[in-house]
């Protein structure tokens, strides 16, 4: 460790040199010596003056402090796990008017007059609102919604509110210099830095030695790491704060990789798709992370690697990443939509993301994108120096890139934009379900498809199946599922059902072997 005082500079600099050397170390020995320095480095920081401590805010680094607007449902998982470290930022508050909103609802009768009197200001109020909790104004004010119902009006009002927040690290778990998932075993790397296969696809389709589903205990370990480590970053997804405990999978791809896939809460899953979120680690440190949405048999998913680990083994990582999507859902074809390439992307445009994905054999879409790619590439080929401009990088990201496995057939495609007009096609058919309310015209929807696939009886069904029918019902209805085969609605039958299990990524599965479902679908979309 850094002995003298140093200056803020320096300590971010060693910080992340040691933050490599943890994910990255050739042995045990040096992963943790760096792993045992970073979790003193809050002392580190007391060394400083306040104004050199200052320069290393929001850096999440052990001894600083985050200062963000978190969603309300990323607050909850801060009230839980790190009570009386997190305050309202008053600082940064400019106004105050949908916050009070947010504590009217809060009050009780007697409360109303004084509230609204002007007398005091909304801190004040909630100083002595609080004066016998022993946390935080934010503590407070989460006890409050946590047992307040209903919950989806707390997260309107709460995001509404934008309420600043103010996270002191201290010597916090969860920031960068101590947030790892302890390996239950480790291995020496061969080589400093892995580069892509010779063969991506043959790769992807390489059979993993492991893909375990954790216990719920590793489940939820696993879930805090993940939104610590974009917490920490002034980041959040909705593959995170929504993750289902019960349904993670960790899939170790070898010399101390592993990546941790999370299903979804099932409150919280997509009617059609099948959505779940992933985490890289390296030696149990977070260095990236993403979300795939599985649909028959296509994945919809993209990269995002941490900046301290960015230029490390990116290409090598992002093949690891859609081997364990196609151990898990057997999938033939993964896309890359324009956003991740760049278009209204300024961040991915300059990164250069078309070349990330099209080295590893995705190609775009639209053969005029494709055919402006070649020449680029050829000119990239005959003047290393070459660079692509960023009208050229614009055009280039104008359009979804698709990686094709062997295998894989057109007619399996489920077109981007196919998503909506389902979407459309739901609504018309429960608009012609003739029900008084759109609740009884859904549910005549649901019991004619379950007549139609042959359900016998859903009273032995849980809420969560029942659920997952009613959401895949209108998509089932548009795709006529009374003219299928027996074997064809017994297949959906079992998708159906698992699409409201224990673990969404058996949907996947079953609903890419679903070719009587896709090819309806297909055929229904194709008409509008």
């Amino acid at each position: 460790m850094l002995k003298r005082p140093v200056r803020a500079s320096a300590l971010r600099q060693r910080h992340s040199s040691l933050c490599l050397r943890r994910a990255f170390s050739r042995d045990k020995e040096e992963r943790e010596a760096a792993n045992d320095e970073l979790s003193e480095f809050d002392n580190a920081l007391q060394r400083l003056k306040r104004a050199e401590r200052d320069e290393l805010g929001d850096s999440g680094i052990a001894g600083t402090q985050i200062h963000y607007s978190f969603s309300f449902d990323v607050a909850r998982w801060l009230a839980r796990k790190a009570p009386a470290a997190v305050a309202i930022d008053w600082a940064d508050v400019q106004d105050c008017e949908q916050l009070d909103e947010l504590l009217r609802h809060l009050l009780l009768p007697s409360e109303d007059e004084y509230f609204d009197s002007g007398y005091a200001s909304t801190r004040e109020w909630l100083d002595i609102a609080r004066a016998s909790h022993e946390g935080t104004d934010f503590d407070w004010l989460m006890a409050q919604l946590e047992v307040a119902k209903p919950r989806a009006m707390w997260r309107q009002l709460y995001d509404a509110a934008d309420i600043p927040l103010v996270w002191d690290l201290a010597d916090s778990r969860f920031s960068k210099s101590r947030n790892v998932f302890p390996a239950r075993s480790s291995s020496a790397r061969r080589c400093e830095l892995r580069s892509r296969p010779a063969n991506v696809k043959q790769e992807i389709q390489r059979p993993l030695s492991s893909v375990a589903r954790q216990t719920k205990s590793r489940g939820t370990a696993l879930i805090d790491v993940a939104m610590a480590s974009l917490a920490t970053r002034h980041r959040e997804t909705y593959h995170f704060n929504f993750a289902n405990p019960d349904d993670v999978y960790l899939a170790d791809v070898g010399e101390g990789i592993g990546v941790v896939v999370f299903g979804l809460r099932p409150e919280y899953r997509f009617p059609l798709e099948c959505t779940m979120g992933y985490l890289i680690l390296s030696n149990g440190v977070p260095i990236g992370y993403g979300g795939a949405s599985a649909l028959f048999k296509q994945v919809n998913t993209g990269i995002n690697i941490f900046d301290e680990y960015r230029g490390s083994e990116a290409s090598f990582l992002w093949v690891q990443v859609m081997r364990v999507y196609h151990a898990l859902t057997a999938c033939t074809r993964f896309i890359a939509n324009a956003y991740q390439l760049g278009d209204d992307n300024s961040e991915a445009l300059k990164s250069g993301a078309f070349w990330f994905y099209y080295r590893l054999g995705y190609r775009p879409v639209l053969a005029s994108v494709r055919r402006l790619a070649g020449a680029e590439m050829n000119r990239r080929q005959r003047n290393p120096n070459y660079r692509s401009s960023n009208k050229v990088l614009r055009a280039l990201a104008s359009c979804d890139m698709h990686l094709v496995l062997p295998g894989a057939k057109q007619s399996d495609l489920f077109d981007e934009e196919w998503l909506a007009t389902s979407s459309m096609l739901a609504t018309r058919i429960i608009g012609q379900a003739g029900g008084r309310t759109r609740s009884e015209s859904a549910n005549a929807v649901m019991q004619r498809v379950a007549r139609d696939l042959g359900f016998r009886s859903l009273q032995s069904w849980s809420t969560r199946e029942r659920a997952a029918l009613a959401g895949l019902a209108p998509f089932l209805a548009a795709a006529k599922p009374a003219t299928w085969s027996t074997t064809d609605k017994r297949l959906t039958r079992k998708a159906v059902r698992a699409k409201g299990g224990d673990a969404e990524a058996l949907y996947a599965r079953l609903v890419g072997q679903d070719d009587q479902f896709l090819q309806s679908l297909r055929k229904a979309c194709h008409h509008e």
